[in-house]
């Protein structure tokens, strides 16, 4: 089974942002934010029901805090490490104004989580990129505890079911003599299932307007296209699915590929092309 240094070695350009990345998770592994305690389930139950995402509910209530504090913690490694100049001076920036005022780190990861207050002057892409890594890392044992909540298996909608986005990558399972089909955020590395047939963009679901676009030597990688809203979703459609794979970074070729063909990318991602 190949690992993630050889899937980089045979893709020399993703070489940059893969040093980043392991850097930035390094630093993550090495942070002990305070644990966060799943939500009141049965209270929020119905707005779970009716669509609303876990950091959008009221009755959630999900602490933020501790992805602030993680985001200050990997901003400030970043200013300090060996990455690209320009890279480490905008982290420099991002973590002076995350500090210039108590409270300024939550409001950042409030901004990103449920869209309140206002984006930062300078550096939001970077924010983002940051803010959604941290909050990713932060969300695990509340998305354990939703993955292990029995009403999970009943989300019906085609947005991620802890912040809302629209799906980047979608992964082909085993599943009785069949396969299933699981979406991925490309924002908190949420997953869930939903049906193997359909745009989860715009929801059509008319046979001549869906399209497959498999890639020669592409490791079982493919493109899930619809015609009517040109967008697209990334798709691992080997077994196992490794969970690599399942990080939006690691595939950032297909996006390339896609834009060629004209096609939209209508998942979010933190990465601008």
């Amino acid at each position: 089974m190949m690992t993630v240094s050889e899937w980089i070695q045979a893709r020399p350009f993703l070489a940059k942002l893969a040093g980043v990345q392991g850097r930035i998770d390094a630093t993550m592994d090495a942070f002990q934010p305070a644990p966060l305690a799943p939500p009141a389930w049965d209270a929020y139950a119905p707005e779970h029901a009716s669509g609303v995402p876990l950091l959008h509910s009221a009755s959630a209530a999900i602490e933020l805090a501790p992805a602030a504090a993680l985001l200050r913690t990997v901003a400030a490694d970043l200013a300090g490490a060996p990455v690209p100049p320009s890279l480490a001076l905008q982290a420099g920036e991002l973590l002076a104004g995350l500090e210039a005022a108590p409270g300024a780190a939550l409001q950042a990861i409030t901004w990103l989580a449920r869209g309140e207050g206002n984006p930062p002057a300078r550096h939001a892409g970077l924010l983002r990129y940051l803010g959604w890594s941290a909050l990713g890392r932060a969300l695990e044992p509340v998305k354990d505890a939703y993955q292990a909540w029995p009403q999970a298996a009943e989300w019906r909608s085609p947005h991620c079911p802890t912040c809302g986005a629209q799906p980047a990558l979608a992964a082909l399972v085993a599943e009785g003599d069949g396969r299933a089909r699981l979406l991925c955020c490309g924002q908190c590395r949420t997953r869930w299932a939903w049906k193997r047939l359909g745009c989860p963009h715009c929801g059509n679901e008319a046979q001549d307007r869906l399209e497959v676009l498999e890639l020669t030597g592409g490791d079982g990688l493919r493109l899930d296209v619809c015609r009517s809203c040109n967008g697209y979703v990334k798709t691992i459609a080997r077994e196992p699915v490794q969970d690599f794979l399942l990080a939006d970074w690691t595939t950032i070729h297909l996006d390339v590929l896609a834009r060629e063909r004209g096609l939209e990318r209508r998942g979010a991602s933190l990465y601008e092309l």
